[in-house]
């Protein structure tokens, strides 16, 4: 009884995310993206108004996946290396840049799950043609990429999410869509300068 309320419950937290993708040790380091697994919420995680991540407010934990008010069994939220950005891409006008929300971990039975919510704040981000991109091909794969591949898969993706009419241009194999959750970090201009898609179940 308490494994199918754990799953419900886990089915339920998915719903209410944008997007999600999975973090855990099939997630390794890409060539170029230094500490490629893991991820709390980075430093704007604070501005939510709670002390810590694994808590959601009325002091019930974020992570709670069974409902009974003790937190699920994954344990202390992962940390992102310095500098380090999980982002959920929210929408994306042209090539030159894209709209999204920190990404935050969610505690289920399949371990940390990385989203945001609809209402979270979005923030605009430079997308260079420098860009060093990795777009991923299952646990623990992912191929580096050009910036007119990943604006086309990161395009794609989020049609596929909100339900784009059948005849719109679909992610080809060997890739898929995942979330559009992505591990980013930033250039001293502040603009993109890796982007990794997050590989998620």
């Amino acid at each position: 009884m308490t494994s199918t309320r754990r799953v419900l419950s886990a089915i339920a937290l998915l719903a209410t995310l944008g997007g999600v993708a999975a973090c855990g040790p099939d997630d390794p380091d890409a060539a170029g993206v230094p500490g490629g697994s893991g991820g709390s919420a980075s430093p704007s995680a604070t501005a939510s108004g709670t002390s810590d991540p694994g808590e959601a407010g009325g002091g019930a934990p974020a992570d709670d996946v069974d409902g009974d008010g003790k937190g699920g069994d994954c344990g202390k939220p992962p940390t992102l290396p310095a500098g380090h950005l999980k982002l959920k891409v929210q929408l994306m006008r042209d090539a030159g840049g894209f709209e999204a929300a920190e990404a935050k971990p969610h505690c289920t039975p399949n371990d940390w799950i990385y989203g945001a919510d609809k209402g979270d704040p979005t923030k605009h981000y430079v997308l260079p043609r420098s860009v060093k991109a990795y777009l991923a091909l299952g646990p623990g794969q992912s191929k580096q990429v050009d910036h007119e591949q990943l604006a086309l898969h990161v395009d794609r993706c989020l049609a596929q999410e909100i339900g784009a009419p059948d005849d719109y241009p679909k992610v080809e194999a060997p890739y898929g869509c995942y979330g559009n959750v992505y591990e980013v970090t930033l250039n001293a201009k502040g603009e993109v300068e890796t982007m990794k898609e997050i590989w998620s179940v």
